[in-house]
């Protein structure tokens, strides 16, 4: 009956210590889930999105099953490490990238994005502008994030009673990846009443909480378990509330994580106003290698001086009314030979011009909401149709991640580019959400500074002289006003020369058989032309009188460039931009039914308004009265004189600009042959390499290790330590095969616990160690070839006892690596001596 009662009470302590045990598990995982929470809310600011809270998910999920797992069957760390590798491999790709499941190319890709993102993932997140969203494989560093730490805290916190403290700052290490991998600019502070409170602080503060309860509860729940030790040990109980002092010790340390709370929230955004935050992001420059192409502005007569690609359709536009106009280009800087998109003095790397790809979702500052979609026909180059401020682009057709993948964007700007391998094709299409602001009259605007920003160097001094001649005053209505007049007294024309007999299309459209020759370019000499032109008609006629005062002949590419210096010298920042017109309240081309040719394209500028918006003005001069005659003897003649091509010396042209070069004519044949193939397989082959090298590199490291230790012993000089050698290699291997590790045992004593059905010959090698330490004369080299014999014969014993995957887990096992032993050799020789 008393024994019945035992078994009962024994039954009942193992059953209550069980449910102990589950509960300090589910407990302490709760509390580092909650700092794991934080982490994912600090992050959430790089992607917004829904498909980040899925990878997050995920990611803990296999955490829990990997470190839950390896908890159960003792796994080592290497094989712990290995489940939670092979899991983010396999996630990887559907839920980090699911954009890539488009296509199997796409997908290989996206493997391939998978696999070298722990590496080389990181660029993505600081040269691409936030939020991120599910843009290629930037979730893959943030699964691999979500999976490692968590893996290794709770696998330090389950397993270990010493070591339990690292698991806290595996945890941290979540929230400070969303800090230093976060936006450069502080988010808007939560307002409640009259007091503030930045997001960043409250996350700063949440993580701090979490980490302290997890350190209160674990310290807490160690010293009631070496309390219950205790007492199991002696019966002595302890005598008192075990809670004595936790409620003020409870007390303090709230008062204290509220008091730093509240005052870095009252005392953070004001010593913080207007400044940026260091984080990793402000210390990389996106880099975009743009194509070498001509400056759009230098391109633009080209579509009038051919009548093909003057009636070609560009590409067609599905639009609301509220979008008037689609830029191509944006150029805002001038040097005094071309427009440029990006300022030569700091190249493409510059944060004000950089291009960068769009991963989800830009900001925008107010306007209309509108979408439009753009369908590519004949347009060629690098440059794509915009409208206002771009909120989000997403690609239609089969090569929709190939075009996502080239698609650059300038949020300054406003203009975009598209660098995929081949360049555009017909077909191609895409949809853009876009914030478009209402027109705003030129006579409103008011100047950001009071002079120009230009040097004197690329500004004619006619521009200036012109200026003062019209006596108008300065602010938006007297850049209105000289534009207005700059129209009014120009003259249209795209061509230096024309045949009478087959008059180009644009001068039939224009319903005139007049023509003027304009020369190309708008370099400071070309601008310098027009004013002077203007200048000397005035002072000929005077007067107002603007049909008496039509002098320059020219098109946008000069007038564009004349209006951006006008409005510079009257204080206001100007860019040319190039584009298509939709509608417009002025008798000026436009794309008929969204169909935009080649004869579509205009130039315009857009000026800046002290408040920071950009208003659109036209520059197109007027076409219906004809210049004087007596002008007309002085511009460039129709027929210009021949060249003699025996006589002619050709001259190479510099070498052009990355901002503003062309791509190289067709006519050009490029000889030798095509390894574009060849580098694409060197590259998959390369990239797998590194896949597999970050797979299996760490696991052949430990077999080559082990290799090479068994040959430096095999291999020795000193005959003792061959026979030392051989006997710690047979210890080595029987302590990677699961046998225990020796502490104080005799050779014979290990011999017979690593003995097997047949003891003899594991007896015989302890036996033959302990002759090479202790015996006078050491062995010889045939008793040495026959100890190594039986060691191999031995190490095939105990690999022959376990399964394939115990034999494998053997291999790469840590338990030989890690233990130390004195080297007897070495005390034996000295005793000899």
């Amino acid at each position: 009956m008393s024994a019945s009662r035992r078994d009962l009470r024994a039954a009942r302590e193992s059953r209550a210590g069980a449910a102990a045990r589950v509960r300090f598990l589910v407990v302490q995982a709760l509390l580092l889930d909650l700092l794991f929470a934080v982490g994912a809310v600090a992050a959430w600011p790089i992607y917004r999105s829904g498909t980040f809270v899925l990878t997050v998910a995920a990611g803990l999920l296999v955490a829990h099953v990997v470190a839950a797992l390896g908890m159960r069957w003792r796994w080592s760390g290497w094989w712990v490490a290995l489940a939670a590798l092979g899991g983010y491999v396999l996630l990887g790709l559907p839920v980090a990238a699911p954009g890539s499941l488009v296509s199997p190319s796409a997908a290989l890709r996206g493997f391939i994005g998978v696999l070298t993102a722990p590496v080389t993932g990181w660029k993505d997140l600081l040269t691409l502008e936030l939020p991120l969203g599910s843009y290629q494989t930037t979730l893959a560093p943030t699964l691999f994030l979500f999976i490692a730490l968590p893996t290794l805290a709770l696998s330090v916190a389950w397993r270990s009673s010493r070591w339990w403290i690292v698991a806290v700052p595996a945890g941290l290490l979540l929230t400070v990846f969303g800090v230093v991998f976060g936006a450069r600019e502080l988010t808007a502070p939560l307002s409640i009443g009259s007091f503030s409170l930045a997001r960043e602080v409250l996350v700063g503060a949440a993580a701090i909480v979490a980490a302290l309860g997890v350190v209160v509860w674990r310290t807490r729940s160690e010293r009631r378990r070496a309390l219950a030790t205790a007492v199991a040990a002696s019966g002595v109980r302890t005598t008192g509330p075990a809670t004595r002092g936790l409620v003020g010790r409870a007390a303090v340390a709230t008062t204290m994580v509220a008091l730093a709370v509240v005052g870095a929230g009252a005392w953070g955004p004001w010593a913080l106003a207007g400044q940026t935050r260091d984080v990793a992001r402000s210390a990389v420059d996106p880099v975009l290698e743009i194509a070498q192409t001509l400056s759009p502005l230098a391109q633009y007569r080209g579509a009038f001086t051919d009548d093909d690609a003057y009636a070609a359709t560009l590409f067609t536009v599905d639009a609301p009314d509220q979008v008037d106009r689609l830029r191509l280009a944006t150029l805002p800087y001038y040097d005094g030979r071309t427009a440029r998109a990006v300022d030569p003095a700091t190249g493409p790397g510059d944060p004000a011009t950089a291009f960068t790809r769009v991963p989800s979702r830009l900001d925008s500052a107010g306007g209309d909401a509108v979408d439009l979609t753009v369908t590519v026909d004949t347009l060629d180059g690098i440059w794509l149709p915009t409208a206002g401020s771009l909120q989000s682009v997403s690609f239609d057709g089969a090569r929709a991640a190939d075009l996502s993948d080239g698609f650059f964007h300038n949020v300054a700007t406003g203009a975009a580019v598209e660098l995929i391998d081949g360049g555009l094709e017909s077909g191609d299409s895409y949809r853009l959400s876009a914030a478009v602001d209402s027109p705003v009259a030129a006579a409103s605007l008011e100047p950001s500074r009071s002079g120009p920003s230009l040097p004197d160097t690329v500004v004619p001094e006619s521009l200036r002289e012109w200026i003062e001649a019209q006596g108008v005053s300065g602010g938006g209505s007297g850049l209105e006003t000289l534009i207005e007049l700059l129209r009014a007294r120009g003259y249209l024309s795209h061509a230096l020369t024309v045949d009478p007999t087959t008059p180009p299309a644009w001068l039939t459209d224009l319903g005139t058989d007049d023509f003027q020759p304009s020369r190309a370019g708008h370099s400071t000499d070309r601008i310098d032309d027009l004013f002077t032109q203007l200048l000397d008609r005035q002072r000929e006629v005077g007067g107002t009188d603007d049909a008496t005062l039509v002098a320059g002949v020219g098109d946008e590419e000069q007038f564009a460039v004349a209006g951006m210096l006008i409005a510079d010298q009257l204080g206001f920042d100007a860019r040319v931009v190039v584009g298509t017109r939709l509608t417009s309240t002025q008798e000026l081309p436009t794309c008929d039914d969204g169909s935009c040719r080649g004869g579509d394209l205009a130039a315009w500028i857009e000026v800046q308004d002290a408040g920071g918006s950009w208003t659109a003005l036209d520059v197109t001069p007027q076409h219906e009265t004809f210049p004087s005659p007596d002008l007309e003897q002085r511009q460039d003649p129709q027929n210009p004189t021949d060249v003699r091509r025996e006589q002619a010396e050709s001259v190479l042209p510099a070498d052009a600009n990355p901002a503003d070069g062309t791509e190289r004519s067709d006519d050009v044949t490029e000889e030798g042959a095509d390894l574009e193939p060849l580098w694409f397989a060197l590259r998959v082959t390369g990239v797998s390499l590194l896949g597999l090298t970050i797979l299996f590199g760490p696991l052949l490291a430990i077999v080559a290790a082990k290799a090479f230790r068994r040959r430096s012993r095999r291999r020795s000089p000193d005959v003792v330590e061959r026979f030392t050698g051989g006997w710690q290699e047979f210890v080595d291997t029987a302590v990677d095969h699961g046998y225990p590790v020796p502490r104080t045992q005799t050779r014979q004593e290990l011999a017979a616990l690593y003995a097997g059905e047949d003891a003899a010959p594991g007896a015989r090698l302890a036996t033959w160690a302990d002759r090479s330490v202790f015996d006078v004369a050491p062995p010889s080299a045939e008793e040495n070839a026959e100890f190594w014999r039986i060691v191999d014969a031995e190490r095939s014993r105990l690999a022959a006892e376990k399964t394939f995957w115990q034999r494998l887990r053997a291999r790469v096992s840590l338990r030989s690596l890690r233990s130390r032993r004195p080297r007897v050799g070495d005390g034996a020789r000295a005793a000899r001596r």
